[in-house]
């Protein structure tokens, strides 16, 4: 055969063989198990009972019970493909957790190159969670989360707004830049829901982190902006104690949007002056978290204004103290307690809140 011809079709073959090479995949299975015993005593105008009950982590725990699979694969050059499929379950009933969404969770494809950034397609979190969690010294689940919901007179009441996911997104980070990342979301409504838009933007440097985003939806209806939600969340690691804070403003609130931001049923609020519905809501969150070998501690206090246009508003806020201890890398034992105050604590089911519960990763 000619030698002319050979050459051409060794140095394909060495290629192809070079790129099978670096077509290696990795695949994790991982779970979370977390379950507490919660007692509730409601205000003196809520119209419930105290109440004990078993609940999953995901209502005041330190994180919802789930299983995921993670896959990697290195594409060569620096380039990988990744996947994670993740469900919720709710552990004290089996129950598939997120409304029995199989994959409620998370579920998402994507490419990723350490000089280039990140590219994410699918059903994903968005943008303020992980700002939110920034500022609390116990995760984004726990008796004391800002984005933890208040029942007011039977109605289900925002605090902070955390939705916490959107389905059809997609999602652009930048590489990290010297600490500096920058992401972008968008999902498209489909005809049937509003489209969210998200952007966020995050420093880290050692002990210091800080981080904004800025969420809105588009109305389908009308191409107004809605549910404008700016979230801003800061902490500092100062060793012996970690101070965490931050803020969120939310204007604009309309029910019914559907995707990413404000997809709750109820704004009205019901105090000691009667009822109105908000249309926007501002707070506040400020904690501290120390560690004493095993056992973490940890208390912070998160306040909101719920108003509207026509000059109408009402308060309320919550004080909370916790503290979990490691009985080994996974597995934590956890306990806490959170108090009601402001306009609306005796109009709430969730005056106090005392916890106790047990989570195991794996």
């Amino acid at each position: 055969m000619n030698a002319r011809f050979l050459k051409p079709v060794a140095l394909a073959a060495a290629m192809l063989a070079s790129g099978g090479a670096h077509a290696q995949s990795s695949v994790t299975l991982y779970g979370l198990l977390d379950l507490g015993l919660n007692h509730y005593k409601p205000g003196s105008a809520s119209g419930g009972a105290s109440v004990w009950r078993l609940n999953d982590g995901v209502v005041n725990g330190l994180n919802g019970s789930r299983w995921g699979i993670r896959v990697s694969e290195d594409l060569g050059g620096g380039l990988k493909a990744n996947a994670v499929a993740e469900s919720g379950l709710n552990a004290d009933t089996g129950a598939l957790g997120q409304g029995g969404l199989a994959f409620g969770r998370q579920v998402f494809v994507g490419l990723s190159q350490a000089s280039l950034g990140e590219l994410r397609l699918g059903r994903q979190y968005i943008l303020s969670d992980s700002v939110m969690g920034m500022t609390n010294p116990y995760g984004n689940a726990s008796v004391a989360n800002p984005g933890t919901a208040s029942t007011n007179v039977g109605r289900n009441l925002p605090f902070w707004l955390n939705a916490p996911r959107a389905n059809n997104v997609i999602q652009l980070a930048t590489p990290n830049l010297g600490g500096f990342v920058g992401t972008l979301q968008v999902a498209p409504g489909e005809g049937t829901a509003d489209r969210f838009h998200g952007v966020r933007a995050g420093y880290g440097a050692g002990a210091f982190n800080i981080a904004a985003s800025y969420e809105w939806n588009e109305s389908r209806a009308t191409g107004a902006d809605t549910n404008k939600s700016l979230t801003v969340g800061a902490n500092y690691n100062f060793g012996v104690l970690k101070l965490l804070g931050g803020i969120q403003m939310n204007t604009d609130l309309a029910l019914g949007a559907g995707n990413g931001a404000f997809i709750g049923s109820n704004l009205i609020v019901t105090g000691p002056g009667g009822s109105f519905t908000a249309d926007e809501i501002n707070g506040y969150t400020l904690g501290v978290q120390v560690p004493v070998g095993q056992l973490t501690l940890g208390a912070n206090y998160t306040g909101v204004k719920y108003e509207n246009a026509a000059g109408s508003n009402a308060t309320l806020g919550k004080a909370a103290v916790m503290g979990w201890y490691a009985l080994s890398k996974s597995t934590f034992l956890y306990s806490g307690l959170s108090f009601s105050t402001g306009d609306l604590k005796d109009h709430i089911s969730e005056n106090r809140v005392f916890q106790l519960g047990l989570r195991m990763a794996w």
